[in-house]
């Protein structure tokens, strides 16, 4: 954590004050500017904790590779090469243990902002998860959730013919599990990879937000899309810091990070969405044809989803010794169905109303006084 020396604001009266020491936090996230976690997660933070704080409280944020490698971000932050991060969880499951299991549940949901709002609902108050955070180093601050996964392809992909030896790029274990279940080859690369992939011919398909056609140009060497809902991406966070520059914030700005999460949650969630129809809508002008599943393709995913996911994910949580799997899904997936019922009747356009539920239900239970605070 930096400490800028506050300035002495001089003047004709007698007695000068001198403003407390600002403070600014650095952020790496290897996505692009334009990805929707960069543009409405990290950048519009970074503007909203400016104007609040009168410039007291600032966030610094490095995108891309320039500080850190994608695999590095967890590292990187327990280190303190930066005092926050984007982390994607699955990178590195030995740490993350409890979280991969989760993550693992991620092909069965299709509900972003439900997603969210779980996410960050338990990962702040779950007793299993806070204790894998404290052995990082790290202080969770927010989560996130992909709009669902589709399949971005070089050739037409709508049948199980067709995806049959197709080399796909998939985001985590039990989407492998998946592709190796049609007969397709999972390929295990960072999603900063895809385009190079696609392009050179190592891949056929990714398996990614339909975003990604317009925030990573996918829509040059990924002329065919099918609309296969493959899940949704949650594991890690979206805004994590490290404990002693958690710790060194005043509580004050401890106090207003949190809060502005807490809103900026909802804004990031909203537009990530609307990035995916922007996407889709343009998509034909850059010669991309978007394709519904075929009903065999269809029912592949169907049935794997209802019998495999479950056991996949106690596999997943067997493998890298997670005590108690059972029950951390049966209490995540009833924080899951909490959030299906209070948001089951809001508008998700509806920013402010979708705000005053994050606060009032998550965040603004959240003790900055104690918590993190070792």
């Amino acid at each position: 954590m930096k400490h800028i020396a506050g300035a002495l604001v001089l003047g004709l009266c007698s007695a000068a004050t001198v403003p407390a020491a600002a403070q600014e936090i650095t952020a790496s996230t290897w996505f692009p500017d334009t990805y929707p976690l960069v543009k409405d997660g990290y950048q519009a933070l970074a503007q909203a904790l400016e104007e609040q704080s009168g410039g007291a409280l600032t966030l610094k944020v490095y995108t891309g590779d320039s500080v850190l490698p994608p695999g590095a971000h967890l590292s990187g932050l327990r280190d303190g090469i930066v005092d926050m991060t984007y982390h994607a969880g699955t990178y590195t499951p030995s740490d993350l243990p409890a979280d991969n299991a989760l993550a693992a549940l991620g092909i069965s949901y299709n509900d972003s902002m439900v997603l969210t709002a779980a996410v960050a609902d338990f990962y702040l108050n779950d007793d299993q998860m806070q204790q894998m955070f404290r052995q990082q180093g790290v202080v969770f601050l927010g989560s996130y959730a992909s709009p669902s996964y589709a399949l971005m392809c070089t050739t037409p992909v709508v049948t199980l013919d067709d995806i049959s030896g197709k080399k796909i790029r998939m985001p985590s274990p039990i989407h492998a599990s998946w592709a190796g279940s049609v007969d397709a080859a999972a390929v295990n690369v960072p999603s900063s990879e895809m385009f190079t992939g696609l392009e050179k011919g190592q891949l056929d398909c990714a398996a990614n937000s339909p975003n990604d056609l317009k925030s990573r140009s996918l829509w040059d060497v990924a002329k065919e899309v099918t609309m296969l809902d493959l899940g949704q991406y949650f594991a890690g966070w979206q805004y994590a810091m490290n404990e002693p520059a958690w710790s060194d914030l005043s509580e004050e700005n401890r106090q207003m990070l949190v809060d502005s999460i807490s809103d900026n949650l909802v804004t990031m969630t909203i537009a990530f969405e609307q990035s995916v129809e922007d996407a889709l809508g343009e998509a034909g002008d850059h010669g991309v044809s978007v394709h519904e599943p075929g009903e065999d393709l269809q029912a592949a995913l169907d049935a794997f989803v209802a019998k495999e996911v479950e056991p996949m994910a106690l596999d997943v949580a067997a493998r890298l010794d997670v005590e108690g799997a059972e029950d951390l899904l049966t209490r995540f997936n009833e924080t899951y169905e909490k959030w299906q019922g209070l948001l089951a009747e809001v508008d998700r356009d509806d920013a402010a109303a979708l705000q005053a539920i994050f606060k009032d239900e998550i965040y603004g239970k959240l003790d900055v006084a104690t918590y993190g605070l070792k």
